[in-house]
């Protein structure tokens, strides 16, 4: 038997277990016995403190579960509050110390939890190893990054990371973003790129990149539908069909030019009307990052309706063989895959008809032959 008394005891505004994600975002009082104040001696030298607690509401314990992306792991593994110990231990940072009170940020304890211990942070070992930490975390969970940002609401470090894949920052990718964050949270879902959560996107514009990037949800790992609407909306879904619709609202546009009338001008200048100036381009490039990251801090509901929807979704996607193409002698999916002079022929070299996408931003079928393919920007697989 083990007894260990509390040193003191934790104060907030949470009286109940809450997302950790949320509570790290509040600073947090922790009133230290009086007996124990001495203990505090020079602790404002350390930035970063660790607070060792007891789980005080925690009932039984599992050896594993889910974590908050969905992948199962051991409880030894995790930082679940349902533990063998009921033992808790969270890295803070520092605010202030006044006589026997510290203030801190990023504690996930709720109020009235009992302290049992308080140390500096050892941090040199991070410092030395955190490439090969963070390269090790990523190779098993890719997608940490950004399901941490998700639960977090980090949309500046969202958007900058889906200017990655996007080529530039622009209002259109922002929606994306703020859109796609917003589903996720509500459907709580996480995607491992195997189709369990898909994205259906009502356009193939700049939105639709926030949405692959922060949903996970892409052409590659079939998770993804193109529905060729024309509308700057989208669809979060399970496969149980629990879902939201989010549809940028009629009336955003006029608000967006309002705020950033200068990025639509330079928008018309260059891109509608097609003046590559070297110094326009510029600027719209200046403009449009000043408009993304505003954006980001503008009312939710103001640029946005939020809709309950149930679609249906077709079966996972169906694996097929490659055959050879007897003409062009490259590997394709037997599904597009003709017969000519008994010989199995690929669409291009068949001269068939197959479905593409154009800078235009409309799906056409069209017979093309291989001279055709380099003003192609995107061949895709889709649903129908």
């Amino acid at each position: 038997m083990i007894t260990i008394e509390p040193i003191g005891i934790v104060k907030n505004g949470f009286m109940e277990p809450a997302d950790p994600f949320e509570m790290i975002k509040h600073e947090s009082r922790i009133i230290i016995n009086p007996e124990y104040e001495d203990g505090l001696y020079k602790i404002e030298q350390s930035e970063f403190i660790d607070i060792t607690f007891h789980f005080h509401k925690s009932e039984g314990f599992r050896l594993q579960c889910p974590i908050y992306d969905g992948e199962v792991k051991g409880v030894f593994a995790s930082r679940s509050p349902r533990r063998p110990s009921k033992l808790g231990n969270t890295t803070v940072k520092l605010i202030a110390c006044k006589g026997n009170e510290l203030i801190v940020k990023g504690l996930d304890a709720i109020n009235d939890t009992p302290v049992l211990d308080i140390k500096p942070c050892n941090i040199s070992f991070y410092k030395k190893h955190s490439e090969t930490i963070d390269t090790n975390r990523l190779k098993f969970s890719p997608r940490w990054n950004i399901t941490r940002c998700i639960k977090n609401n980090d949309l500046d470090t969202l958007l900058l990371d889906a200017g990655m894949l996007h080529g530039h920052f622009c209002p259109g990718l922002t929606m994306g973003v703020m859109a796609a964050t917003y589903a996720m949270q509500k459907i709580r879902e996480f995607s491992d790129g195997m189709e369990d959560l898909v994205a259906i996107t009502e356009t193939n514009n700049c939105f639709s990149d926030g949405i692959q990037f922060v949903t996970g949800c892409s052409f590659g790992n079939n998770a993804l539908i193109f529905k060729d609407l024309g509308k700057n909306a989208f669809t979060l879904t399970t496969r149980n069909r629990k879902g939201i619709r989010i549809v940028v609202r009629n009336d955003s546009h006029d608000f967006l030019c309002e705020q950033h009338p200068l990025f639509y001008s330079y928008f018309q200048k260059v891109v509608v009307e097609r003046n590559h100036d070297p110094e326009l381009r510029i600027k719209l490039r200046e403009y449009g990052i000043e408009a993304a990251f505003a954006m980001l801090h503008f009312d939710f509901n103001k640029i946005f309706n939020v809709q309950e929807a149930n679609p249906d979704l077709p079966q996972y996607a169906p694996m097929h063989e490659s055959i050879i193409c007897a003409a062009c002698g490259e590997n394709t999916m037997s599904t597009r895959i003709s017969e000519q002079d008994n010989s199995p022929v690929c669409f291009a070299c068949a001269k068939k008809t197959y479905w593409k996408t154009h800078r235009a931003r409309y799906m056409y079928r069209i017979k093309v032959d291989l001279s055709d393919i380099d003003s192609i920007s995107m061949i895709i697989h889709f649903h129908v």
